[in-house]
C-alpha cells in the first residue's frame, strides 16, 4: 500500500510542478488547490499567500543546484577529479529537473526582489559558502603549481554553468529537429557531457 503523502507535502508538489510548468504568474493558488485536492484556506493555513509557497519552492531548488555545483569539492580531492565530479553532479540534477534551468532563470531574471532574496542565501548560506572556499583554493593551487592557466574561479564556476545549462535549454529544439526517441536524448547528454568537459579542461591549458 502506498505510502500516504502529508497534504503540506502534496501542496508543495503540486505547487512546484505548476510553477515548473507554467511559472508564477500563470499559475493561482486555484490551480494548485484544486490538483492537490484540497481548498484555498488550507494553501493559506500552510503557506500564508502564493509568494512564500513560491519562496519555499525556489530556494530549495536554487539551493539544490548549488549543492550540486560544489557537493564534490572534498578535502584533499585532485583539482581534475573535483572538476570532472562537479559537471557529473551538474548534468544529474539537471537530467532529473529538466525545467529547472528556465525556471530559476526566468523568475531571477523577471523579479528584482528575488534576484536579492536569492543573493541574500548565498551570502549568508555557510554550506554553500564553505563547498565554494574549497572549490576556490583548490582552482587557486593548481594556478600557483603552474598546472593551469590564471584565471578567477568564479570565471570557470560561469564557464561550467554556462555549457551545461545552455545544454538543457536547447534540449527541447535540438530533440525535436534531430533526435527520435529518449534512447537518443540520453545519449545525446552522455556525449554532451564529455564535450564540456574536454572544452572545459582543453581551455584551461596553458599556451
Amino acid at each position: 500500500m502506498a505510502k500516504k503523502v502529508p497534504l503540506e507535502d502534496k501542496i508543495l508538489q503540486v505547487a512546484e510542478e505548476l510553477f515548473m510548468a507554467n511559472g508564477y504568474d500563470a499559475t493561482s493558488t486555484t490551480d494548485i488547490a484544486k490538483k492537490a485536492g484540497c481548498n484555498q484556506a488550507l494553501i493559506h493555513y500552510y503557506f500564508r499567500t502564493k509568494e512564500n509557497l513560491f519562496q519555499q519552492i525556489f530556494a530549495n531548488k536554487f539551493q539544490l543546484i548549488l549543492q550540486y555545483i560544489y557537493s564534490d569539492v572534498e578535502e584533499n580531492i585532485e583539482f581534475n577529479d573535483a572538476l570532472s565530479q562537479i559537471i557529473d553532479g551538474y548534468f544529474s540534477i539537471l537530467s532529473h529537473n529538466r525545467k529547472l534551468p528556465f525556471f530559476l532563470m526566468t523568475e531571477l531574471v523577471m523579479n528584482e526582489e528575488r534576484r536579492k532574496t536569492m543573493r541574500e542565501k548565498i551570502t549568508t548560506n555557510t554550506q554553500c559558502l564553505n563547498y565554494y572556499a574549497r572549490w576556490d583554493k583548490l582552482v587557486k593551487e593548481e594556478v600557483k603549481k603552474g598546472n593551469i592557466r590564471p584565471l578567477e574561479t568564479m570565471d570557470l564556476t560561469l564557464d561550467v554553468i554556462s555549457l551545461v545549462v545552455f545544454t538543457f535549454q536547447s534540449l527541447p529544439l535540438y530533440s525535436e529537429m534531430f533526435l527520435q526517441n529518449p534512447e537518443e536524448i540520453e545519449s545525446y547528454l552522455v556525449h554532451r557531457k564529455e564535450e564540456i568537459k574536454t572544452l572545459i579542461f582543453n581551455g584551461l591549458k596553458k599556451n
